[in-house]
């Protein structure tokens, strides 16, 4: 790979992958800024208008200049360029840009990109035959005619796949999952199924388009649930911090002080009557005790945690290994020392935030290690140095900024 500018160190497993991001708001840039943090050079097509994540009333301030935290923390290690695919010469850009990239992904509405602007996958794929496409979108390239092209967030997604009538007390209306679990997840199916279609590229020379719908990747996680209803005619309640199956104790219970989350079944529970009163009875040993005797299980378990703190429960149950932990926050979390002996708060320079502190790199590589080079880029600060990557000269570059095409 040729890089974009020297100060491009050579790092991670990605290393040697030019991946072009055209997305927006959270999945696409979420799946960029992980390959950004594995070694791959990530080049962010901004548009003109701001993006969601640059309008985040939560900001950070330095000499007048502002920049919102999750700009900050989703765009770390890219290069940026202010684009508008609506500019004179914007075909001719993209595609050069297009030719030097393994990774193209984006996202938006189904046909945004071929009505409206009049870039095709045949039209790419006929530029850079070995490139990767990944179209990210709500519901899909295709499918039902008054469905596919709608608009979606990630509540919508998490409606749609049927995952948000699962959470929720029984008796409550459906319950979302935070913070953006739909997004995030999607921004994962994005990642490694850019990744699969890469390693495809290097066995057959031939590069494709792949469809990530954003609902389908939240209906995958349902896992058993779609089978039980199909099959056995079984539809799963809403159950909220109980397991569906009705066994206890394996939820979230409270203490004195804070929630602990527990999970003891089988050889766990055994060792669980050992500590807390009223457990210790014959008729409580079996998985299946845990179940029909659910609610005197839950009594006992009330009962002995009501004198407890959570970090003092979870000192007892560890000790006898049985699964659990108190329900953290953020405060918790900074002052946790195996959150510290993980680097999963990390710092890190940005260039309008000064010295920030985020979320630290996932997963750990022992040979090919990830790593934050750079902050998030202002909007634009590399598009000479990406013009010049793909072939333009100073005085080309100087013309598309004339025409309003770069900024």
């Amino acid at each position: 790979m040729e890089k974009v500018h020297g100060a491009f160190p050579s790092f991670g497993s990605l290393e040697g992958l030019t991946v072009i991001d055209t997305g927006s708001v959270v999945a696409a840039p979420f799946a960029c800024e992980l390959a950004a943090e594995a070694g791959a050079q990530v080049i962010r097509l901004s548009l003109p208008s701001l993006d969601v994540l640059e309008l985040s009333p939560y900001r950070l301030e330095r000499d007048g200049v502002s920049v919102s935290t999750w700009w900050i923390q989703e765009n770390r290690n890219k290069l940026d360029m202010v684009f508008d695919f609506r500019g004179p010469d914007a075909s001719e850009v993209f595609g050069e840009l297009l030719r030097g990239a393994d990774i193209w992904i984006e996202s938006s509405k189904p046909g945004t990109y071929p009505d409206h602007l009049g870039i095709t996958d045949e039209w790419a794929l006929g530029i850079n035959p070995r490139l990767v496409i990944v179209h990210v979108s709500g519901f899909g390239q295709d499918g039902d005619p008054d469905t596919f092209r709608r608009a979606s967030y990630d509540v919508i997604g998490q409606a749609f796949s049927g995952s948000m009538s699962l959470n929720g007390e029984s008796g409550s209306p459906p319950t979302k999952m935070n913070p953006f679990v739909n997004d995030y997840v999607t921004g994962l199916f994005a990642l490694w199924s850019a990744l699969a279609g890469y390693i495809a590229v290097q066995r057959t020379g031939r590069g494709q388009s792949i469809d990530v719908a954003q609902y389908e990747c939240q209906f995958k996680l349902l896992a058993c649930g779609l089978m039980d209803y199909l099959m056995l005619g079984v539809e799963h309640p809403r159950t909220g911090n109980d397991d569906p199956s009705g066994v206890q104790p394996y939820g979230i219970y409270p203490t004195r002080e804070g929630y602990v989350s527990i999970g003891a079944i089988g050889g766990p529970f055994l060792r669980l009557k050992t500590v807390v009163p009223g457990l210790d009875q014959d008729h409580l040993q079996t998985v299946v005790d845990q179940i029909v005797h659910a609610e005197e299980i839950r009594g006992c378990m009330t009962a002995w945690l009501a004198d407890l703190t959570a970090d003092e429960a979870v000192r007892v149950l560890t000790s006898l290994d049985i699964p659990s932990s108190k329900v953290m926050d953020v405060a918790d979390i900074i002052a946790d020392p195996h959150y510290r002996a993980r680097e999963m708060i990390m710092e890190w320079e940005d260039e309008v935030g000064g010295t920030v502190r985020g979320t630290g790199l996932v997963p750990k590589f022992s040979g090919t290690p990830g790593r934050v080079w750079r902050g998030a880029p202002t909007r634009g600060r590399d598009t000479d140095a990406i013009l010049a990557w793909a072939g333009f000269d100073e005085a080309r570059i100087a013309g598309l900024r004339a025409t309003g095409t770069v900024a």
